[in-house]
């Protein structure tokens, strides 16, 4: 007589987003959207979470098991195993047979930036120390800017080489305008530009946001043209999506909160420098491509104050 095949042990994750059950229970049939190395992504009505490590930092949406753990979830999965999210017991369930995670015990994090009083003297040491950070060598973004050389035509004002470079100058025109037509123009440009599953135009959006949520750099118009356009269109990957959809509400990854808090309050380079060096570090550009969305907000910052 053949018995049913016996469930793997429930995995018990560390911590997750602490939102994730609420937008689980308005739709518990799931599906994998895609796996990784370091975790898998799960899709939940429009929505994407991620089950993984702490490889990448503590996702604004994600459950995060040991590399142990996970390996159990990805040796029991593939891409058609059906998903459910169980609430009484608050666990993921795949398949009939497949492993469980649980986050029963588990520890609830909500990564948030802190909003700050940035004064021009604080935000001139702060730049100074940034832009020294992220010239000890070349580092270029995924739309292929050069940071070092695009940096020196901003400041001093030379013209832009290149139809991006133009946009970015553009961009930064937009930030603190009222004219959504204008707005809605330079964010379709980046929304989805560039490789990978997160473009390298939604990093540099997701960077910017992360100054913003700390200093209030941006108009009201370009965060609403902004939220307007990734709701309603298809205009980047889902991944992508789902990054911008959180940086919106304010929420990011712990890098980039660590580093957007550390570059709008009093510090140093001592604490500057590793905090930015961990984000660069990130993906294949996007750390690079995030970061140089930080930059734009600390530029868009010091025009505000000026």
């Amino acid at each position: 007589m053949d018995w049913p095949q016996a469930r793997l042990t429930i995995l018990h994750a560390s911590e997750y987003q602490q939102q994730i059950p609420f937008h689980l229970a308005k739709h518990p049939v799931c599906q994998i959207h895609s796996t990784f190395q370091n975790g898998l992504n799960i899709k939940s009505g429009n929505r994407l979470f991620f089950i993984g490590t702490l490889k990448n930092g503590r996702l604004p949406f994600g459950i995060h098991l040991t590399p142990e753990y996970l390996q159990q979830v990805l040796n029991g999965v593939n891409d058609n195993s059906s998903v459910s999210w169980e609430p009484n017991e608050r666990r993921l369930s795949f398949g009939e047979t497949g492993p469980i995670v649980s986050i029963v015990g588990a520890d609830p994090f909500d990564w948030r930036i802190s909003s700050e009083l940035v004064t021009s003297e604080l935000l001139t040491d702060n730049l100074t120390m940034f832009a020294s950070i992220l010239l000890e060598e070349p580092r270029g973004t995924g739309l292929d800017i050069d940071i070092e050389s695009w940096l020196t035509r901003q400041l001093q004002r030379h013209p832009a080489n290149g139809l991006t470079e133009q946009h970015l100058f553009d961009l930064l025109d937009t930030l603190h305008s009222s004219d959504t037509s204008e707005i809605e123009e330079q964010l379709r440009f980046f929304i989805g530009r560039g490789q990978g599953l997160t473009p390298s135009g939604d990093d540099h959006l997701v960077g910017l946001l992360a100054i913003h949520e700390a200093a209030d750099v941006v108009s009201e118009p370009f965060v609403e043209t902004l939220r307007r356009l990734i709701e309603k269109e298809h205009l980047t990957t889902d991944i992508g999506r789902e990054y911008l959809l959180y940086a919106l509400d304010g929420k990011f990854s712990s890098t980039v909160v660590q580093s957007a808090s550390e570059l709008t309050r009093k510090t140093d380079i001592y604490m500057l420098k590793p905090l930015l060096l961990e984000l660069l570090d990130m993906g294949h550009s996007s750390g690079n491509d995030t970061v140089f969305g930080m930059l734009l907000g600390l530029l868009a910052l010091r025009r505000k104050l000026e």
